[in-house]
């Protein structure tokens, strides 16, 4: 294979690795903002809990006030009727006194409304606060993380820049222009072919006479298709069948012949 190719299957997978790290490194800051975003939904549930809770207590002090004020209404008239001469001067007293007291009730209705309600929302607020605190901490510890893997990532990729610009320099010009323009174009710009003739690439089946110089991966040769580089791939070693050698069975000897003598045997 001539250094050229070699160099080139080499910086496209550098490539790739460096648009991988690039796209992880993109998307990390919008990690970090929709942690942040959960956060501040969290915070603004509480937010709104503690404005409503404080709504609540402003409208039940007011209640409270209304009651007295109708309490206090409730003592004069009481009052007055002590000094009434009529009996409808009477009866209007005692109507304003109902009125007040049926004022007294609602509102007293109102406040245990609220209480009930101050009893749901602390629950509410109380849970809140619990998803707040594990919130920020794993809000802490992602974006620690974050900061982590943007350290890593940029670390790598200034190695595998590095390592690209050595091979760039290696290539031939020319080569190194056409595998820009396709790699742009493709995504990628080499295509491995293998015993099926065809450019990985674009699946299109390779001329027999393309093939063949392929094979040899001693030529710049192009996909007519797709115009990805193209370089063979061999299919792997196969593991030698077993041979089966069995040592063969030494012959057992002979019994002695009756003629034989002692010294024969």
């Amino acid at each position: 294979m001539t250094s050229d190719l070699q160099n080139l299957i080499e910086l496209q997978h550098i490539d790739s690795q460096i648009a991988a790290l690039r796209a992880e490194i993109a998307t990390l800051p919008k990690h970090v903002a929709a942690i942040e975003a959960k956060l501040a939904g969290s915070k603004a549930k509480i937010e709104g809990a503690v404005a409503a809770g404080k709504a609540d207590e402003a409208a039940r002090r007011k209640h409270e006030s209304d009651i007295q004020d109708q309490q206090q209404k409730i003592s004069k008239y009481r009052d007055q009727s002590l000094n009434v001469k009529t009996n409808d001067e009477y009866r209007a007293l005692m109507h304003e006194i109902q009125f007040a007291e049926a004022n007294i009730a609602k509102l007293e209705d109102k406040i245990l409304e609220l209480m009930v309600a101050a009893d749901t929302r602390n629950e509410i607020l109380k849970k809140a606060e619990a998803e707040l605190k594990a919130d920020t901490a794993e809000n802490e510890r992602e974006k620690e993380e974050a900061r982590r893997r943007t350290a890593a990532d940029e670390k790598e990729l200034g190695e595998l820049s590095a390592k690209r610009n050595e091979l760039r320099a290696a290539v031939n010009e020319d080569i190194l222009h056409h595998y820009d323009r396709v790699i742009k174009l493709r995504g990628t710009a080499l295509a491995a072919v293998h015993d099926n003739q065809m450019c990985s690439g674009c699946s299109v089946l390779l001329r027999p006479q393309v093939f063949q110089e392929v094979m040899t991966n001693e030529q710049f040769l192009t996909c007519d298709t797709c115009k990805r580089i193209l370089y063979y791939v061999p299919p792997p070693a196969k593991p030698e069948d077993e041979k089966g050698t069995k040592k063969a069975d030494a012959p057992e000897p002979a019994p002695p012949s009756e003629d034989s003598t002692p010294a024969d045997w």
